[in-house]
């Protein structure tokens, strides 16, 4: 069966979040639409193409194929929900899933409360499979922070003091359903392009797409997203829709008064005192963990990247992407 290029995206589209045992409604079809020239790329076995995105895809256009029968072959729906033909137990395990998800979303915002006492505290986002409400049982909840060039150390040090006071960090054993910290960047390293595996990362993009700020300071998440355009080479629509999440979690105007005092006490020198004092001492912790990856960005800390992703699977999921998608337009 020929398909036309919007055809294959759609196709393309399903096919990944298949991946992550998740069923799309036509609107997210439209929101995490593969560019077609990523498409081709994969498909025809361009080597590493320089992609750029092609001419705006209206959600009309995208229903229309769906409901048009001319991916009969390869889709299924239900009550909304589309997934591949042999996969039709996803929109049960969704359900399923996003009651799991519901009240996790209660704990984060419980643990908003005491972080947005933090000083140089940008911004929060709720990243992987509570981000898009398709947890299990046995996962974790996984935090993307931002923070204040120059501080990243220090806050750090504190933002996981307050999750462990709580009883909620995820370590060693403790998993399900406890925070985990592991990704954080500073306000001037916004730009994820710089952590991509070569030549493609089709996780990563959609990682960023799918990203929910919970807590931010300012402008900081519409920055990010406008640091990270070049996710339309992979997602055509992204930074269309803002993926916020209602109801927002509300900041404490008391919480938000100590925040900036603190701010203007560590912001000279006790602070840059306590920021290299932080830095040796995490330092020296994780230089006994670190160890060699088949991903050199898996693992990274430096002053405006602490990054420990030691599982990192994102080129099972590159891998896995295009051979599922070079054999279904192949059948």
């Amino acid at each position: 069966m020929n398909l036309n290029f919007l055809e294959k995206s759609i196709l393309a589209t399903i096919i990944y979040y298949n991946i992550l045992d998740y069923p799309l409604t036509g609107f997210e079809v439209f929101k995490y639409l593969i560019n077609p020239l990523h498409v081709i790329a994969q498909t025809d076995a361009v080597g590493n193409l320089h992609l750029e995105p092609v001419g705006d895809v209206s959600l009309e256009e995208i229903l229309k194929i769906l409901d048009s029968g001319s991916l009969e072959k390869f889709i299924s729906e239900k009550n909304g929900f589309y997934f591949l033909k042999d996969r039709q137990k996803l929109y049960g395990q969704r359900i399923e899933r996003q009651k799991i998800a519901a009240p996790r979303w209660k704990k984060v915002y419980k643990i908003l409360k005491i972080l947005q006492f933090c000083p140089f505290l940008e911004m929060v986002g709720v990243c992987n499979s509570l981000a898009i409400d398709n947890s299990k049982k046995d996962a974790d909840i996984d935090f993307f922070v931002v923070i204040k060039r120059g501080r990243i150390w220090l806050t750090r040090f504190l933002i996981t003091f307050l999750v462990w006071i709580k009883g909620e960090w995820r370590h060693k054993e403790k998993i399900a359903n406890k925070i985990c910290l592991s990704f954080y960047i500073t306000d001037d390293a916004l730009n994820l392009e710089q952590i991509t595996i070569k030549p493609y990362d089709i996780y990563l993009a959609n990682w960023i797409t799918q990203l929910k700020p919970v807590y931010y300071e300012n402008q900081i998440y519409r920055d990010f997203v406008f640091k990270n355009l070049w996710v339309k080479n992979y997602l055509m629509n992204f930074g269309k829709i803002l993926n916020y999440r209602h109801p927002e979690f509300k900041k404490d105007k008391s919480a938000s008064f100590i925040k900036k005092l603190s701010e203007k006490v560590l912001g000279g020198f006790p602070g840059k005192i306590m920021e290299k004092l932080l830095r040796f001492f995490q330092k020296s912790r994780i230089g006994h963990k670190a160890t060699q990856h088949e991903i050199p960005t898996a693992v990274i800390f430096s002053d405006k990247m602490l990054k420990f992703h030691e599982n990192d699977k994102r080129e099972f999921f590159q891998e896995k992407f295009v051979d599922k998608l070079k054999t279904i337009l192949n059948s």
